[in-house]
């Protein structure tokens, strides 16, 4: 069975026969923005190489120093094997992107048609927001029954509001007026946050704002690295169908980004990353020991990225019972399924309408 494979150690990536080998490295990888770096390896290769079966990579992680060569990369594509880099603070920074393998004329044609309509474009979008406005609420209503007193009044009006912004969206008139909405409702879940992690994590890990780039707190880290995981797992799945990841609805397409991974990922981001933060903090999984201060940022250490990313794909293969298909599916095949759902609703748009994914347990 194919699965991701994460790789934090440094060293040379390299084909070996017809699998994958990676020399490891010693030393200390120094930071990516060092201003005495010349481009060069800061770690040396100890000469013992680990292969590992192409047949069981779906794609690659690469959080180390990795140097590869374009015979790898050739045979990277060969395979449809995407990768992922990330830098020296576990920012996400690029993707290697096989030629796509699943090619629809027809559906590329009519995504662009989509998105060229502001009508279809709305309609698009709303789902969007709205799907992800509906999980963020079943997260909520989870935690809400485990708190009392003021904490529960205050979480019992956010709820209002939400419900209320959240049946108002037909209203919306364009993609600007939506995304303040989706950004209002976010602020107000983040606040939130400290009742569901309780005072002990609080006292671990104090929260006040949503802040990025560089992130302020450890939270805040957890939270840009969690969301960087999801866009590459969605952005995975979208490889795996005819969607072009370019051309989105909800957010603007723009430049060096997939913004079509960044919609679906609006959709799965209460699912999968913050029910993961809750269970790391309040497991005490992570701790501020875990974290690094550096040029006025906030990081995962590679030890604390080691355990998100172990957590990250132990959920992605977790399974629920599906409603409609009468099997149990795992939450990465649930977005695949998305996909496919966005797919028929561009070549169908009357016949099979998208309705995004809401939790229902």
């Amino acid at each position: 069975m194919k699965k991701p494979h994460y790789l934090f150690s440094s060293g040379r990536l390299r084909r070996q026969h017809n699998t994958l080998a990676l020399e490891r490295a010693t030393g200390e990888r120094s930071p990516d923005d060092d201003p005495t770096d010349e481009g060069l390896p800061s770690v040396t290769p100890d000469g013992k190489n680990h292969p590992f079966p192409v047949e069981t990579v779906d794609s690659l992680y690469i959080f180390g120093e990795v140097d590869i060569n374009t015979k790898l990369i050739t045979f990277l594509g060969q395979q449809g094997i995407p990768a992922f880099f990330y830098d020296y603070y576990g920012y996400y920074t690029a993707t290697l992107y096989p030629r796509e393998s699943q090619l629809s004329g027809r559906l590329r044609v009519d995504q662009a048609r989509h998105y060229l309509s502001p009508k279809r474009r709305l309609v698009l979008a709303r789902a969007f927001v709205e799907s992800a406005l509906f999980n963020i609420e079943r997260v909520i209503k989870y935690y809400q029954p485990r708190l009392s007193g003021d904490e529960q009044l205050t979480v019992q009006k956010a709820l209002l509001d939400l419900k209320r912004d959240r049946d108002a969206l037909p209203l919306t008139v364009d993609i600007p007026t939506l995304m303040a909405v989706e950004g209002r409702i976010r602020d107000r879940y983040y606040r939130l946050w400290p009742y569901f992690l309780g005072t002990d994590v609080v006292a671990r890990f104090p929260f006040n704002k949503r802040e990025r780039r560089p992130p302020s707190n450890e939270l805040n880290a957890l939270i840009s690295f969690g969301n960087s995981l999801c866009y590459t797992t969605v952005l995975r799945q979208i490889y795996r169908t005819a969607l072009d990841p370019t051309v989105a609805f909800l957010h603007e397409p723009g430049d060096r980004r997939f913004s079509l991974a960044l919609d679906l990922a609006e959709v799965f981001k209460p699912l999968l990353v913050d029910r993961m933060i809750f269970r790391l903090l309040k497991t005490a999984e992570l701790t501020p020991k875990h974290f690094e201060k550096h040029l006025g940022g906030c990081y995962l250490s590679e030890a604390g990225r080691k355990i998100v990313v172990g957590h990250w794909d132990e959920r992605l293969s977790q399974t629920v019972q599906h409603r409609t298909m009468n099997k149990r599916v795992s939450y990465e095949r649930l977005i695949r399924l998305e996909c496919y759902k966005l797919v028929r609703h561009l070549c169908d748009p009357v016949g099979e309408a998208y309705q995004g994914f809401h939790m229902w347990w």
